[in-house]
């Protein structure tokens, strides 16, 4: 009999706990509105639960991402807006200038102000975003643009090159500065691309006298070849290879050849390691043999595009390179607005300088029309309105991809609340139910467990 009670009161108090846990857990649940305290209350639902999570956390830092998208463009298409206003304002007073009734002093006052306008544009095209310029390309933590003064007049640099190297220059600059200005400044042309290879093309068995530069890492050095020499492509491969180790000595840090010639099907190949820069500068050597412009290190691209990732497997470019908003070379706003300033003082020509395989550098001198400007003007607008465009459709893409992304998130955020968030008025039912249940079963356990100490004293 003592043993039955023992069982009756065992059984009892394992009740009173399995009740006093179920109302535990449904307080929890109650208060913390989640079905799932720990992963074991049920496994699958707690690997759903990290895998949706998961997915969800990646989609917040996209929203990030294209939120960051969207605002630099944002700032970039204003400071396009701004400076098409100028542009515009630049037009105008063009137009009024070129109509012949103005004075000498309008004129002149008119130039003034174009070249506080030109001062403008670079002060817009130098906007930053976030403390970094947004049309630098990679090199972000600086001011791209810059007017420095040379030798043959102030010039527009971009990222530390020269957008124009062979001027616009007034007529009273010397034929010999312009020419050594452009020589001196062959490696510092902006868009020149950094590889680490040049090609130049098949020669002739009976090879000319060849007299070159070859600028390795800012150093240049003058290759040369004796004329009349019959080479076959491996003897040229061989002659140049010791030239250019003679020019380029190797180092206790670095024993192998700085530059590597090699050949590829009747073309040669100069190489250098990761990291260095090659160029060719020609002296006799015709370039139109070259797989690059003269000056140049090659006619590849050196397009410096910033991506955010804004999905998976899609990222989008979000800036826009100031050489492509203003242009490079001769036809380049800021040639453009030279050829203004010397018009509106006055000058009736302006020199520049060009480059031809058979003759070399050579000056020339153009003359200067208001009209004419205005063509050229226009280009630069419409160079403008193109990279507007182009940001425009990349703008449109991104805020697209925000709306995709917001609905992702509360697709995800609606799947995690029906796998991990509880039925409020169900637990509040199963808790009413759990403290009922709980409470009879202290009142049926009091009734079993009657007996105290004094019970077994007699």
């Amino acid at each position: 009999m003592r043993i039955t009670n023992n069982m009756m009161i065992q059984n009892t108090i394992s009740n009173i706990n399995n009740n006093l846990v179920k109302l535990s857990k449904l307080q929890a649940q109650a208060s913390s509105q989640k079905k799932l305290e720990v992963p074991s209350d049920d496994p699958v639902a707690a690997v759903k639960s990290l895998k949706v999570t998961s997915y969800k956390v990646n989609i917040q830092q996209y929203q990030e991402n294209a939120e960051a998208a969207n605002s630099w463009m944002s700032y970039s298409d204003s400071a396009l807006s701004q400076i098409g206003d100028i542009l515009a304002t630049i037009r105008e007073e063009t137009v009024e200038a070129a109509n012949g009734t103005l004075t000498d002093d309008d004129l002149e006052g008119i130039g003034t102000e174009i070249t506080e306008l030109k001062n403008s544009i670079i002060e817009v095209a130098n906007t930053s975003y976030a403390g970094r310029s947004i049309f630098a390309g990679y090199q972000t933590d600086e001011a791209p643009f810059a007017e420095v003064a040379t030798t043959i007049g102030d010039q527009v640099t971009y990222n530390g090159k020269y957008l124009s190297l062979g001027g616009v220059a007034a007529v009273s600059v010397a034929d010999s500065d312009l020419i050594s200005f452009y020589t001196d400044n062959m490696d510092k042309i902006s868009g020149q691309a950094e590889l680490s290879s040049a090609t130049f093309g098949e020669l002739t068995a009976a090879s000319p006298e060849l007299d070159f530069s070859v600028t390795l890492n800012g150093v240049s050095q003058t290759i040369s070849l004796a004329d009349g020499t019959d080479y076959d492509i491996d003897a040229m491969v061989d002659r140049l290879q010791n030239q250019l180790d003679a020019a380029f000595p190797a180092s206790s840090e670095q024993p192998d050849s700085l530059v590597k010639v090699s050949q590829d099907e009747g073309k040669i190949v100069l190489t250098v390691q990761d990291g260095s820069s090659i160029a060719i500068n020609s002296g006799t050597l015709d370039v139109s043999c070259l797989g690059f412009a003269d000056g140049q290190n090659s006619s590849t691209g050196d397009t410096q595009t910033i991506k955010y990732r804004v999905g998976s497997d899609s990222s989008v470019t979000v800036n826009a390179e100031g050489s492509d908003i203003i242009g490079e070379g001769e036809d380049g706003l800021f040639n453009t607005l030279a050829k203004l300033e010397l018009a509106l003082s006055g000058e009736t020509q302006y020199k520049s300088v060009s480059y031809d395989a058979s003759v070399g550098v050579t000056v020339e001198t153009h003359d200067l029309d208001l009209s004419g400007l205005l063509s050229d003007l226009d280009e630069g607008i419409n160079r403008v309105l193109s990279v507007r465009a182009d940001l425009g459709a990349r703008t449109n893409y991104v805020q697209k991809t925000q709306t995709r992304l917001e609905d992702n998130e509360l697709t995800y955020t609606e799947i995690l609340s029906k796998n991990d968030d509880v039925d409020l008025a169900e637990v509040s039912i199963d808790l009413s139910s759990a403290q009922a249940g709980y409470q009879a079963a202290l009142a049926a356990g009091a009734k079993v467990i009657q007996n105290s100490l004094l019970d077994y004293l007699t």
